[in-house]
């Protein structure tokens, strides 16, 4: 391995590009602080979910490449709420070994192998006549949130959040609409819209505009299967969506729309680093993927201290 660094290398340095060791640079100070990362990890005291009274299943969809910001993740929620369901969905990537850290640390998490649920979801989806369905779980990896997630929930509400998401306080207003059902859920406030389809489209399946903002990193939802006879009407001839990156995130929220009643999170609860570079207290960021190393820091100075 060190071997074929070298040669990298040495056949870079024929075309003077700067850029070149600068990003690994950056690649090489994240290896080391993944690496810490998992030492503190490996250090915290195991959460036991308490599930007998559970009014609340906690659902992620992570990889072996961010294995361990995705128990950070799940570590940063569990400390404040315990008693709930936690489902572990992996992409194909994770090994035995992954999968025995994610038992020790979370006794009583479950776990869904994708080679095990594709066929699977596949084949009830289409059982039930939602061939658009199925052809998008077929496709689309984060069709595993839209349908495997769903089918899965035990509890009336499912948070999801992505593997990038740290939790610094108690969330209190998710907590509270799982206690109180005054919403249907809430979502995180992005930077803009981000949607597959223009509002002209849309218009034809929700009679009111999409809401605003809508980001689906932490997402709580109170949906039941109907959303798929929903996702499958509007998927109908729109081949092109399938591959479209924001599919997931614009299906829900258009049935969020259509639902209604759902609240959209402080901001405290933070997207992109807008409130943390201001110096605000926060209860929660999203890092949005390609911030550097920033989760990796929160967690280990500012989190495993408290845990």
């Amino acid at each position: 391995m060190i071997q074929k660094i070298i040669k990298k290398i040495k056949f870079e340095l024929q075309f003077n590009n700067p850029h070149y060791y600068t990003r690994v640079s950056q690649k090489i100070v994240k290896t080391a602080y993944q690496a810490l990362l998992h030492k503190k990890l490996d250090k915290l005291s195991p959460i036991t979910l308490q599930k007998e009274n559970a009014r609340l299943t906690l659902s992620i969809l992570a990889n072996k490449k961010r294995f361990y910001e995705s128990i950070a993740s799940l570590y940063s929620f569990c400390f404040w709420k315990r008693d709930i369901y936690i489902h572990y969905h992996e992409d194909g990537t994770l090994t035995i070994k992954e999968i025995d850290l994610l038992k020790k640390i979370f006794p009583g998490i479950k776990i869904f192998i994708r080679s095990e649920n594709n066929l699977k979801v596949q084949n009830y989806l289409s059982s039930k006549g939602l061939h658009n369905c199925a052809k998008l779980r077929g496709y689309y990896l984060f069709s595993i949130k839209l349908f495997d997630m769903i089918i899965e929930k035990r509890t009336p509400y499912m948070l999801h959040i992505d593997s990038d998401v740290l939790f610094f306080s108690k969330p209190n207003e998710i907590l509270d609409i799982i206690e109180t059902g005054s919403f249907n859920g809430c979502y995180n406030l992005d930077v803009g819209n981000v949607y597959t389809f223009d509002d002209d489209t849309m218009s034809q399946y929700i009679p009111t505009p999409i809401l605003n903002r809508f980001n689906s990193g932490i997402l709580l939802h109170n949906f039941d299967e109907s959303f798929f006879n929903f996702a499958d009407l509007v998927m109908d001839n729109k081949p092109q969506a399938v591959t479209s990156w924001v599919i997931e995130q614009t299906l829900f929220a258009m049935y969020a729309t259509l639902k209604g009643n759902f609240l959209a999170l402080p901001k405290y609860y933070d997207l992109a680093r807008k409130e943390r570079a201001l110096g605000n207290k926060l209860v929660s960021e999203h890092y949005v993927h390609n911030t550097g190393y920033d989760m990796h820091k929160d967690f280990i100075y500012k989190l495993y201290p408290i845990f």
